[in-house]
């Protein structure tokens, strides 16, 4: 991938639209840019890696509120001052695509709508847009083959460079760096997802024993809830067994007593309830008997009197109603009806009198009402409630009649039904039979009431024990499947521990050629470097990724025995290094130390050139670095992946000694882009002169302090 240029505008310190080319030109393949600290060198590193990953150069997946707001801060403050807030960073790369070089062009700019910032990802193909689903496929290709981590990789500190390959972690910042180069770091991310799922699962593994003794324990108070249950099912079997049988004796003891002529108690009571009842009875009908005497039976007697009584009634009515009639209307009053109907013809009033006349006596039979004296003189509602009364016992004359004889004849039945009641209840037996009745029918009884007490009490323990069995067997699914569970997860234990195994196995085999190869180019490019004549003959990375540098030194047989007897054999690899004993199995032939020690002893005079570790630490600040820049390079080379090489302060703890052979030999060759951050401390005038043959293009970063901007200028400081 290249570089070929980056635009920003509004982003952090770089106000203006400022554009910054990088295309290398043939061999000349270096970008310098100039700028003292805090003048936006290490801004431009972070606005490369924004525009091309996004959300995921801070460790978001997507746009979410904490990214946005991380943006808003990256905004350039005078940005806010305009109407409109315009803030974009663009990038043109290049990818090599089998034969045909593709040329991208990402834009990712950010603007403001209602006070909320949004985003906007453009890009293009040969100067043509992509669509959101081209887009999509895009940023997933760009990830895989350029993952932000392999992208922090090609990118240092000078500063800080000595403790990645020296420091605590140097064996796992190696061995990162191998496996992202060789895109063998799938297998690391599925090793530690592995691992991740081992350590949760060893905690269940040491719960999986207190799980086990709680499902026992569940196991067994269920089992033995379950045979308390049918242990108590059999005694209430037994009981209502035994019940069945009492109850057939206390029957058959009733039956001799009823045949002996005795009465039961329940018989007793019963007919003295039917005696109470039929008293009741009569009491009621001859209350009837006698209200109906006071009330009704009076009428009976006189119902000619009632019906002449209504007779007179109705009578006196007719005559009331002719009377107000007659006063109302005369021969005045139908000699003006009939003059509002044009027919009247001026008769005499003697006329009109006797048309009066005439309507009364169609209207009413005024012979008849002649006759009638108004004896009564009754009000509307005394006539209303006197009718009434008359036509309610007119009309049921019959039914009184018929139900006052059926009244008499009950009675009658009543009496004769007391008397066979009586007459049973009366009857007697002998006294032994009585009391012997009384006697067994009291104990059986007495044990029938216990024996169902205990029925009782013994269907409600059975009740409470299903309820405690349903609440233990409810526990106890629980801790079975939970033992299941844990039982399964003990097993995908075993086999996470064979798959990791077998993962380290496999990660081994497939570095190992690469680890080799890494070794050997390191040695040509330290050797160049270094330029010192048995400096460092050997490079070992071990399978931990732990690196080891080695000299060739010669030893005669006596110093190596005292060196073995004084340090012990584990004591000569920490000091002296692996290689150092192997170099003596090989010379040797031998595999064992026993043999090796004996083969030292009989080899008296010998002299020996073995393999002995450097130790880093011995090194200066400069070495250091040079040791650390030669490896990075070996990694790069060796893995043939060619991303643009960032390295900010490169001369850092450098010394002069060794600064033109990192000039003309490492910078132009271990990248075909290489992008220098650098102060004018770092490369003054002499290192300017070395560097400049191999310089495309340089720019020099100036923070004015007054507008509080970055301000590019084209050209280096002024050396």
């Amino acid at each position: 991938m290249i570089i070929n240029s980056i635009t920003l505008k509004n982003f952090r310190s770089y106000e203006d639209e400022t554009t910054f080319s990088f295309t290398p030109n043939g061999d000349k393949n270096i970008i310098l840019i100039g700028g003292e600290n805090g003048a936006g060198k290490s801004t431009l590193f972070e606005a490369i890696k924004l525009c091309i990953y996004g959300p995921t150069t801070y460790g978001y997946l997507g746009q979410n509120y904490n990214y946005l707001t991380k943006i808003k801060n990256n905004i350039n403050d005078n940005a806010f001052k305009n109407k409109e807030i315009d803030c974009s960073i663009g990038i043109s790369i290049s990818f090599k695509e089998g034969t045909e070089l593709k040329k991208y062009y990402l834009k990712r700019s950010w603007n403001y709508e209602k006070q909320k910032i949004h985003e906007i990802f453009n890009v293009s193909l040969n100067g043509k847009d992509l669509d959101d689903e081209d887009k999509l496929y895009f940023d997933k290709y760009l990830k895989s083959v350029l993952p932000p981590s392999l992208f922090d990789f090609f990118f240092f500190d000078g500063e800080e460079l000595s403790d990645f390959f020296t420091g605590k972690s140097a064996n796992a910042n190696l061995k990162e760096s191998v496996l992202e180069l060789f895109n063998y770091d799938t297998f690391e991310i599925l090793k530690k997802q592995l691992l991740s799922h081992q350590r949760a699962q060893s905690k269940s593994n040491d719960k999986l024993k207190e799980v086990q003794i709680n499902f026992d324990k569940l196991s067994s108070s269920t089992n033995d809830i379950k045979e308390e249950i049918k242990n108590l099912e059999q005694t209430l079997i037994f009981n209502e067994e035994h019940l069945d049988n009492l109850l057939i004796k206390r029957n058959k003891i009733e039956e001799d007593f009823r045949n002996s002529g005795g009465i039961l108690e329940s018989e007793k009571a019963e007919l003295n309830s039917k005696i109470t009842k039929l008293e009741n009875e009569r009491i009621d009908i001859n209350q009837y008997i006698k209200d109906f005497c006071n009330d009704t039976l009076p009428f009976l007697l006189v119902t000619d009197i009632l019906k002449d009584t209504k007779d007179q009634i109705n009578k006196e009515e007719a005559l009331n109603s002719y009377n107000s009639v007659k006063d109302k209307l005369s021969g005045k009053i139908i000699k003006q009806s009939l003059y509002k109907h044009n027919l009247t013809n001026n008769k005499s009033d003697y006329i009109y009198n006797e048309v009066a006349v005439t309507i009364l006596s169609n209207m009413f039979n005024t012979k008849e009402l002649e006759e009638v004296s108004s004896i009564l003189q009754l009000s509307t509602e005394q006539k209303n409630s006197i009718n009434f009364t008359i036509d309610s016992i007119l009309s049921k004359v019959n039914l009184y009649k018929s139900k006052v004889i059926n009244s008499f004849n009950r009675i009658s039945e009543i009496t004769s039904e007391l008397k066979v009641l009586r007459e049973k209840l009366n009857s007697t037996i002998s006294g032994d039979i009585l009391n012997n009745y009384l006697e067994s029918i009291h104990s059986i009884n007495k044990e029938i009431t216990e024996i169902q007490n205990t029925i009782a009490i013994t269907k409600s323990n059975i009740e409470k024990k299903q309820e405690d069995l349903k609440n233990k067997e409810y526990h106890l699914t629980r801790a079975r499947n939970e033992y299941t569970t844990l039982l399964q997860n003990s097993s995908v234990l075993d086999m996470s521990t064979d798959l990791i195994s077998y993962l380290d196995e496999l990660l081994i085999n497939l570095t190992r050629d690469k680890i080799n190869l890494i070794q050997d180019e390191f040695i040509k490019i330290f050797s160049t470097i270094i330029r010192k004549e048995n400096y460092v003959n050997s490079i070992v990375i071990d399978e931990n990724f732990n690196s080891t540098l080695y000299i060739n030194k010669d030893y005669n047989t006596t110093d190596i025995l005292n060196i073995i007897k004084n340090l012990g054999f584990d004591g000569v690899s920490k000091k002296y290094g692996d290689k150092f004993l192997e170099d003596l199995y090989n010379y040797y032939n031998v595999t064992t130390n026993k043999e090796l020690e004996k083969k030292v002893i009989n080899d008296v005079l010998g002299s020996i050139n073995l393999s002995t570790k450097i130790n880093i630490n011995d090194f200066s600040n400069g070495e250091k670095q040079i040791y650390i820049l030669c490896l990075i390079w070996a990694i790069i080379k060796s893995s043939g992946v060619e991303i643009p090489f960032i390295i900010d302060t490169p001369y850092a703890r450098i010394d002069e000694t060794h600064r033109t052979a990192l000039t003309t030999t490492y910078l132009p060759n271990i990248s075909k882009q290489v992008i220098i951050l650098s102060t004018n401390k770092e490369i003054d005038t002499e290192l300017y002169k070395v560097i400049k043959p191999y310089v495309c293009d340089e720019y020099l970063l100036l923070y004015n302090t007054t507008l509080r901007k970055t301000e590019v200028k084209n050209g280096y400081f002024e050396v």
